[in-house]
């Protein structure tokens, strides 16, 4: 995940401008090490992705994918599961498409590449 186009969409939402500064300080200066055992590595910097555990994850990756989430919803493509329409299931940091047909399946997968928001992810859709 880009932290920019994210702190971008923050914005765009009305997000306090020193909100977002925050954010940005703290993911542009996240230095993270790996604990195996009882070995814990030296530390190292981190880049992109949202902070495992943390309570401001799951917010923040949901808004990142936002625009996916609602490119597929909107689609009129899915599976009547028990009488409801589903397309795409999503937790944490997976995403599930769900299609009728392989030929659909592969509409859905066309319209997310089309979709701008797929520059900016660090996924192969």
């Amino acid at each position: 995940m880009n932290y920019w186009h994210l702190f971008n969409k923050l914005l765009d939402d009305n997000v306090s401008f020193d909100v977002v500064r925050l954010l940005a300080f703290w993911n542009s200066h996240q230095n993270v090490a790996v604990r195996w055992h009882n070995t814990i590595s030296k530390s190292f910097a981190i880049h992109n992705g949202t902070r495992q555990g943390s309570a401001l994850s799951p917010y923040l990756f949901t808004r990142h994918i936002r625009d996916i989430l609602l490119c597929i919803t909107n689609s009129n493509i899915a599976c009547n599961i028990g009488g409801c329409m589903v397309n795409i299931l999503a937790y944490a940091d997976d995403l599930v498409l769900l299609a009728p047909s392989w030929r659909a399946l592969q509409l859905l997968l066309d319209k997310l590449h089309s979709r701008p928001i797929a520059n900016h992810l660090d996924y192969d859709l």
